[in-house]
């Protein structure tokens, strides 16, 4: 999916792209749309440890800008992001504090961010979060600087119960000809024409406690992050048994008959994914969870169905399995994100 002379590499984690998409249906605009005119689907966002690449991400924000004609779409975006969407988030706002929340930001941005580096500085009197891109992003980059900037400050309110009045940004563009500065919704204090974009607040604040600080969710959330980053330098050896699981997941193959098809031995498979922390059983769930979700908010098919499409023989061992991911039963999932509310 990409165009030449575009910079193939894995860019943005699909959650990113999914809150793009509900602020573009927020505004009216169909995101099924978008997708298709971007060379994305559904079913593409639903894999979340697929990262979407750079050529098919600048046609997505060109599309969605084009269609929602709002130049400050990013920035609407990010603010609209959902920490508790992903394990960086949810590592994030659960932090006993605000330095250690922005500490496990700097390390595991990466993994919704494949193409920016995160590095928090800490002088004597101010903590600096600098966000670099590792490659140009060329017509995206104020899209994305801006996106940063809205994820960057709801984080910060969920970790603070309060807007950080203290924060001032540093953003790597020009201010506008026109002086319309739509991040001033946002933050008081923002400087243009910096070298990268970048976030201080006073040192003293690091020391403020999380209103969401919850030592078993930061606990889970980082094992979480520490595993997707193992993954990450696992090579293709994870992705190449999550694609081909995905491919068999309504006959729900065993570890047996999937090394099978990948032409190695069952105990070969079992022991390249637990050299990088993951097991069958984890990547099977974690697909299960995704497209469960993604079958409730884009099909109108029963719940037999949708259990059979995941590989269960039982709906009713399908419905205690989706409880026990999500601690609602299905129908009342289904009934939450056909609203808008999850």
């Amino acid at each position: 999916m990409s165009i030449k002379g575009d910079i193939a590499i894995p860019f943005a984690h699909p959650v990113y792209v999914r809150g793009v998409l509900d602020c573009l249906n927020s505004r009216g605009v169909r995101p099924s749309e978008v997708l298709a005119n971007a060379g994305l689907s559904w079913q593409a966002l639903s894999d979340g440890q697929r990262m979407v690449d750079f050529s098919v991400f600048r046609r997505f924000v060109a599309q969605a800008i084009q269609s929602s004609g709002e130049p400050a779409l990013g920035l609407m975006a990010g603010s609209m992001l959902q920490p508790y969407h992903s394990p960086v988030g949810i590592a994030t706002v659960s932090s006993d504090n605000l330095g250690q929340a922005l500490r496990v930001l700097s390390r595991h941005a990466r993994l919704i961010f494949r193409g920016l580096e995160f590095e928090v500085d800490d002088g004597a009197r101010w903590s600096v979060l600098k966000v670099k891109p590792v490659r140009p992003l060329v017509e995206t980059h104020v899209f994305v600087m801006q996106s940063i900037l809205g994820a960057y400050c709801r984080l910060l309110e969920a970790i603070l119960g309060r807007p950080a009045d203290e924060l001032v940004v540093g953003l790597p563009y020009a201010r506008p000809a026109d002086n319309d500065v739509p991040c001033l919704r946002y933050v008081r204090k923002v400087e243009f024409g910096q070298e990268c974009l970048s976030f201080q607040l006073p040192v003293e604040l690091l020391r403020t406690p999380s209103i969401a600080a919850d030592p078993r969710a930061f606990s889970e959330a980082a094992q979480a992050c520490r595993k997707m980053e193992s993954e990450i330098g696992s090579g293709d050896f994870v992705q190449q048994v999550r694609h081909a699981l995905l491919e068999r997941l309504t006959r729900n193959p065993d570890v047996g008959e999937l090394a099978v098809d990948l032409g190695i031995s069952a105990r070969t498979l079992v022991r390249r994914l637990a050299e990088v922390g993951a097991t069958y059983s984890d990547i099977k769930d974690q697909l299960r969870k995704a497209h469960a979700a993604w079958y409730l908010k884009h099909t109108e098919l029963s719940m037999e169905a949708i259990a059979s499409q995941l590989g269960y023989n039982d709906p009713t061992n399908f419905s205690r399995k989706f409880k026990n991911w999500y601690r609602v039963p299905p129908s009342k999932m289904r009934q939450t994100l056909r609203s808008g509310l999850h």
